[in-house]
């Protein structure tokens, strides 16, 4: 510390510094004490998207200056890829095939799907909710800033400005992040331990089913993951040969890991760790400008935690919960992760030879670790192995994080997923531990790679063919039908949805919720009467009513009196009947007059408003747009 204190005693240092500690003061002031969180939401609504851009655009103009001054490395790369293209495209193709391009995590993939679409279309950070086709034109009316960070939604985004709006763009956008991890990961093993365990430590990774259920699914974390793995090695670039530039870059990419997931921030204290390093092997300061405002980039971040702070809906707590942090989570939870990680069976998205072959190598880590810190004089550190350390460490402070979290066991298949920066440092240490028993001259290689054919012979293979996201998913299957049912009738079709708008709004069918729909019987009528819709379709689940067992309409999806109702299909998912009826027609209410003919050009405006029981101050402006045309 007394030589990093000493490095800020010249001027432009000293000035450098002093300019950095008043962004920062400036930051906190304006994270958590000046803007009011409702405020810090309204913002990133309409802002977070240019400040996306912003610094991706800047990030991105820092990855071309490196690359241009690497040029004859990429080249080479390029021209001949040779064992690590093979190892980076197989280990690709084997995620691909090994799962089926679906949504697996609901109704999260929606909601990132529909923050997309909106930032696609109006250029704000928000989640469509409710949308109607007004005119012939696909008319968001209702949207709200969701919880995750927007960083994976904004690139899907941009996917859709280059390409137009498609679903399947979110799986398109993963598996480019599978590659790039697979890339990734290769290049930092390879600094660590050579060629041979980089490809192992490859191997191991892509052929775990929880990553090929990721690479095909439409989820942020294989995103998260990607952005983890660059950063790490961005962090041996600098720490090589420390620079204006890469520090640059290093920070840029800090900032826009810290917007992929929210935890993920937690990488700010080993990313910092390499920076002051970095400063010490060159001797000076070195503050590029990005770095210098680096803290007025993070605002934004801070705005957005506080948001989610201030809404305790979004935490998804159980009955009779107040935190979703808990000592009283860490058993349960250490237990469940433990399962996961070193499951023998082919029952979890797991692979036990990738869990064992990092744990082998997180003790020889330490063994190793234990005779560099009893020699005199302590030989320097490689920046691949000071780095892999920094973001172990930042690694086992997510791990521990997770334990306090009231849903993070792993071997939840829905909280599974949670596992894979564990298993990233575990396919590092795995190759780390090849190379150090291979100098003892044991096979370690030929071992580990003789456990993987086991493990995919015994467990693996079996564990891919469940396709356990995908096919034990019976929400999704629910969703699927329901679409197939009603994109098969001809339209226009008002859906009521006992579940979420947000699947049947992104596939452009218009959708509302029943417990809504249940307050609107009299402008669901006068439409039917108008021809707005053709059909007005209901979804109920069936499930046992009685103590003994006998079916029935689930009563918070049974609709009022005043509806008549005509079953047109009907099946079973699981232990309950998913049931889709049409609207026959709906009783005047007793105590309201019935409606009557209205102009044509209100038609529009109550297509919007009148099935929505709450208003929004952007109704007025897009209606009277729409009547305008």
């Amino acid at each position: 510390m007394r030589r990093l204190a000493g490095l800020f005693r010249s001027g432009p240092a000293a000035r450098r510094g002093l300019l950095f500690a008043l962004f920062g003061a400036l930051a906190y002031a304006l994270g958590y004490v000046a803007v009011a969180s409702v405020t810090a939401g309204h913002l990133i609504i309409v802002w977070g998207y240019y400040y996306i851009l912003g610094v991706f655009s800047l990030f991105c103009v820092y990855a071309l200056r490196l690359a241009r001054s690497r040029g004859d490395v990429l080249r080479g790369w390029i021209r001949r890829p040779g064992v690590a293209g093979a190892a980076i495209a197989a280990g690709t193709l084997f995620a691909v095939w090994s799962d089926s391009f679906k949504h697996k995590i609901l109704y999260d993939e929606f909601v990132i799907q529909g923050t997309a679409y909106e930032m696609h279309v109006t250029k704000q950070v928000s989640t469509i909710l409710r949308a109607y086709d007004l005119g012939g034109t696909w008319l968001s009316i209702d949207t709200y800033l969701d919880k995750r960070p927007y960083f994976f939604p904004f690139l899907v985004s941009l996917l859709h400005d280059l390409t137009g709006y498609r679903i399947a763009n979110m799986f398109a956008l993963n598996v480019a992040c599978a590659a790039a991890l697979l890339a990734l990961l290769y290049w930092f093993a390879r600094e660590l331990a050579g060629r041979g365990p980089a490809v192992l430590a490859v191997a191991l990774m892509a052929t775990m089913p929880l990553f090929g259920q990721n690479a095909t699914g439409a989820a942020m974390d294989l995103h998260n993951l990607a952005m983890l793995a660059m950063v790490a090695c961005l962090g041996v670039l600098y720490l090589r040969a420390p620079s204006d530039d890469r520090l640059a870059l290093l920070v840029l990419g800090m900032v826009l890991l810290a917007e992929s997931r929210y935890e993920s921030v937690i990488f700010l204290l080993p990313t910092t760790f390499i920076v002051a390093l970095g400063w010490l092997r060159a001797g000076r300061v070195i503050l590029p400008w990005p770095a210098v405002i680096a803290p007025l980039l993070l605002v934004p971040w801070a705005w957005h935690h506080r948001v989610l702070e201030a809404e305790p809906v979004f935490w998804q707590l159980k009955a009779g919960q107040t935190s979703p942090f808990g000592l009283e989570n860490v058993i349960g939870n250490l237990g469940g992760d433990l399962a996961f990680l070193f499951n023998t069976g082919p029952h979890m998205a797991n692979s036990w030879v990738l869990s064992f072959c990092g744990a082998l190598g997180l003790c020889w880590l330490l063994y190793r670790g234990w005779g560099w810190a009893r020699s005199r004089p302590r030989p320097a550190l490689p920046a691949a192995v000071v780095v892999g350390l920094a973001f172990g460490a930042g690694i086992a402070l997510h791990f521990i994080v997770l334990l306090f979290y009231w849903w993070a066991k792993f071997d939840d298949l829905m909280a599974s997923r949670f596992a894979l920066p564990m298993c990233l440092a575990f396919a590092v240490l795995a190759a780390t531990l090849a190379k150090g028993l291979a100098a003892l001259r044991l096979p370690a290689l030929r071992i580990a790679w003789a456990g993987l054919g086991i493990w995919l012979a015994t467990a693996g293979m079996s564990a891919i063919n469940q396709r356990l996201y995908t096919d034990e998913n019976l929400g999704m299957q629910e969703l699927e039908w329901e679409r197939a049912v009603i994109t098969a009738r001809p339209g226009p079709v008002l859906m009521i949805s006992n579940k979420s708008p947000i699947p049947f709004i992104l596939w452009h069918i218009e959708c509302v919720l029943n417990n809504i729909a249940m307050l609107k019987g009299a402008d669901i009528r006068y439409h039917m009467g108008q021809g707005t819709f053709k059909e007005v379709i209901v979804s109920q689940a069936i499930r046992p009513t009685s103590a003994d067992g006998e079916m029935g309409v689930d009563p918070e999806d049974v609709m009022p009196p005043i509806f008549h109702l005509e079953r047109i299909a009907e099946k079973r998912f699981g232990g309950r009947l998913d049931r889709l009826s049409r609207i026959v027609s709906i009783d005047p209410e007793p105590d309201k007059p019935a409606r009557g003919a209205q102009p044509p050009l209100a038609s529009p405006l109550r297509t919007i408003s009148a099935l929505h029981s709450e208003r929004v101050p952007a109704v007025a402006a897009l209606t009277s747009c729409a009547l305008r045309r």
